[in-house]
């Protein structure tokens, strides 16, 4: 049996970003601990992204979890898309994808 995790909704800010400018992207990972949930730490998730019209989401970078379980990294904006995380699990925990976030360029 798998304890169960959950990953916040991802936000990329500013929004919107200026093209080739830095955009900011945060996030949560818990893990069910009896009756509560607890930031998960020094855990490895993926930051992905998709171009506006796409289908399918490309990981940009793997980011590690600090001590209470928040991610938090920089990335250039290059493209309009979506951003979101995508923890794959450990053999005790499940895997979980966030709910994107959109961010457009001006």
């Amino acid at each position: 049996m798998k304890r169960y995790t959950k990953l916040t909704a991802t936000q990329a800010s500013p929004e919107p970003v200026v093209k080739g400018r830095p955009l900011t992207v945060t996030g949560t990972l818990t893990r069910a601990n009896w009756n509560v949930y607890a930031g998960y730490s020094a855990q490895r998730v993926a930051l992905q992204f998709k171009k506006s019209g796409a289908s399918t989401y490309s990981t940009v970078k793997t980011v590690t979890t600090d001590s209470t379980g928040k991610l938090k990294t920089t990335v250039t904006a290059n493209s309009a898309g979506t951003w979101r995380w995508k923890f794959a699990g450990t053999s005790t925990t499940s895997a979980v994808t966030a709910t994107g976030d959109s961010a457009a360029l001006k």
